[in-house]
């Protein structure tokens, strides 16, 4: 057997060089990508996407803005109709700012003259009017004529705290104005300063405008009601401060009302504006805004559905999931759209409500803001 002679490069081992070693790579593709992938838990950042949607929700309705984008985000909380496409017997109530299949359309305001007794009741409480005659009602009555049969006059003094000057509406009215008849235009502030005030319930009150004096000439318009935009049951005049005094008669008080008409549809659709993905997507998740109108609370994949497309609205994939309800603010709910695969590949993303089973006074459903995540 043939001896393999030592030599000094290889009894040198205690100094290793660059001659001594040959560097190389590893050619392409001799480590198939499954290999490593393999390994790699996917990160589903779904619930991070929502967090955003959210943050921007609360951002749209604290800062009154209209639709807007966020990168892969589009969020809507129906400041106008900016971001709405479609709408089909359902429409979005400007006051309120939401969208629904059952609600109630202003028209143009007008001035309501002649007896309006029986649709509104007059009552007043803190001070007294002359006991030569008047009462509240007779502000309502339709009659300028001076005098006890027609008119009212007050009793000269200062107003109890919390006095007020009452109107109950028979339905729920907007005001924008009001017109007060004297019989003679008013020398200085001689009827105090007072506060236009709307409720519902009768024990939370709303402050409408500025105080400001109760009558400024023999026909005074109470402008400070022109920012109105709540339709309510009770208006009232409230005592800020100030004395009154006997001076005049008062005959009149006529309101400018806003006239409603209410749609009730059991059935109907919302179609949000196109955005357009960075690149193709076949999935999408986001949040909804909504209140329970109604007497009764809102079933979502029910009485109220959403869908997602990525195609443009060719073709439609409800959500894959509804989660819990949780408070957003007040009495209005929101909900986080569970991520939803197996859209039509595309890049043109939207999203539709679908409302089903509405009635009035029953399921009411308000969507009050939405966000897509794609």
């Amino acid at each position: 057997m043939s001896v393999t002679k030592v030599t000094d490069a290889m009894r040198n081992v205690t100094q290793v060089d660059a001659a001594k070693i040959t560097t190389g790579t590893i050619p392409d593709a001799r480590i198939p990508a499954s290999a490593v992938t393999q390994h790699v838990t996917a990160t589903d950042l779904t619930a991070v996407h929502q967090a955003i949607a959210t943050l921007g929700l609360h951002t749209a309705v604290s800062d009154n803005k209209a639709a807007f984008n966020l990168p892969n985000a589009f969020i809507d909380t129906f400041e106008d109709d900016s971001g709405i496409t479609t709408e089909t017997d359902v429409d979005r109530v400007t006051a309120d700012e939401y969208v629904a299949s059952i609600y109630t359309s202003l028209g143009t305001p007008v001035y309501v003259t002649g007896d309006r007794t029986s649709t509104i009741t007059g009552t007043n409480s803190g001070f007294s009017w002359h006991g030569a005659g008047g009462t509240t009602p007779q502000l309502l009555n339709g009659s300028y004529t001076a005098g006890s049969s027609n008119a009212t006059i007050f009793t000269t003094g200062t107003p109890s705290a919390g006095a007020y000057i009452r109107f109950q509406f028979a339905t729920a009215k907007l005001v924008t104005e009001a017109k007060w008849y004297s019989e003679a235009a008013a020398s200085g502030n001689i009827y105090g300063t007072w506060q236009w005030q709307g409720s519902d319930n009768v024990s939370t009150w709303t402050n409408i405008g500025s105080s400001a004096e109760i009558v400024g000439g023999s026909s005074h318009i109470h402008t400070e009601l022109n920012g109105n935009t709540t339709a309510y049951t009770y208006y009232q005049l409230l005592y800020v401060s100030g004395t009154v005094i006997d001076s005049h008669w008062h005959m009149e008080l006529e309101f400018k009302e806003t006239p409603t008409t209410t749609a009730n549809n059991a059935t109907g659709t919302l179609i949000s504006d196109t955005q357009t993905a960075p690149s193709a997507t076949t999935e999408a998740s986001g949040v909804i805004l909504y209140k329970d109108n109604g007497s009764s609370s809102t079933v979502l994949g029910t009485h109220l559905k959403i869908y997602f497309t990525a195609d443009n609205g060719s073709n439609w994939t409800e959500a894959a999931s509804y989660g819990t309800a949780q408070t957003f603010s007040g009495t209005t709910k929101q909900v986080k759209l569970g991520k939803t695969t197996g859209l039509t590949s595309g890049t043109q993303v939207a999203m539709k409500a679908v409302w089903a089973g509405q009635t009035s006074g029953g399921y009411e459903s308000q969507l009050h803001g939405w966000a897509v995540n794609y």
